[in-house]
């Protein structure tokens, strides 16, 4: 079945212009001209341009996936599939490496929110005015990288392991619902190693505070949560060693 360019962008999802591109850096040959002059392209040509679709919106340079192409072209599908599988990782580690620095400049940038809101009503700024000095300096040099890989398992560790065996995938959703609980506070304080929170008491804030502690627990067992219900209120206690304030701060919130 031959196709023209716009039908072929419609269904690989991607504009028309982008094929031309691919045309131009020699990722794909230049399809037939019909008698119309126009481009055709076969069913083999559709296949191959979800291929690269596919690949390049996994994050995988256009450099790697021209190799990846000529693979296509002429190797069996567990050798590509292999090939594909090795990039993969590399753009996951970059990944996960990026959402520890996300993780740790989000704790930043609530400590310093923290730190502003206490500037004065008057008088200019200065050297020593919070506008000045809030931001820790130097800010990236701050940062704490937490892995997102299961850490292996070692006989006796004398310290809680700082790491998260969630996938990546799942950590903004895990990240919202913590965040959406957190909302609710009315207060937070300091405590030793972390933060409390107060919270007016329900039956439903309660069953999700323990749901999602169950579930952090499973993944990431540095933190300690401290669930205490009173008459009319809820307090939230949640510790991490010092290596992990930063994640803490980021997900709970800066008590200072």
């Amino acid at each position: 079945m031959s196709y023209r360019i716009a039908e072929v962008a419609d269904l690989v999802g991607v504009p028309a212009t982008t094929l031309r591109y691919y045309e131009d850096i020699g990722l794909i040959d230049q399809p037939a001209r019909g008698g119309n002059g126009y481009r055709a392209y076969e069913d083999a040509d559709l296949a191959r341009l979800r291929f690269i679709t596919a690949t390049k919106n996994l994050g995988i340079p256009l450099a790697d996936v021209a190799e990846l192409v000529k693979a296509y072209d002429v190797e069996d599908c567990s050798t590509v599939a292999h090939q594909v599988v090795e990039m993969v990782a590399v753009r996951l580690g970059e990944t996960q490496t990026r959402i520890g620095e996300l993780v740790a400049l989000a704790a930043q940038l609530q400590t310093v929110s923290a730190r502003l809101a206490d500037a004065p009503t008057s008088g200019a700024c200065g050297d020593g005015c919070p506008c000045a000095t809030a931001a820790p300096a130097p800010l990236a040099d701050r940062r704490t990288f937490v892995p997102l890989t299961r850490a292996p398992v070692v006989a006796a560790p004398t310290a809680p392991v700082v790491a998260c065996s969630l996938d990546s995938g799942s950590v903004p959703d895990r990240i919202s619902d913590w965040q959406a609980v957190v909302a609710q506070a009315l207060s937070r304080e300091p405590i030793a190693g972390g933060v409390s929170l107060q919270f007016v008491a329900s039956a439903e804030l309660v069953a999700e505070v323990a749901r999602l502690a169950a579930a952090e627990q499973d993944c990431c067992t540095f933190f300690t949560f401290t669930l205490t219900m009173t008459t009319g209120r809820v307090r939230l206690e949640v510790q991490a060693p010092d290596d992990a304030a930063d994640v803490l701060a980021a997900m709970f919130g800066s008590a200072a």
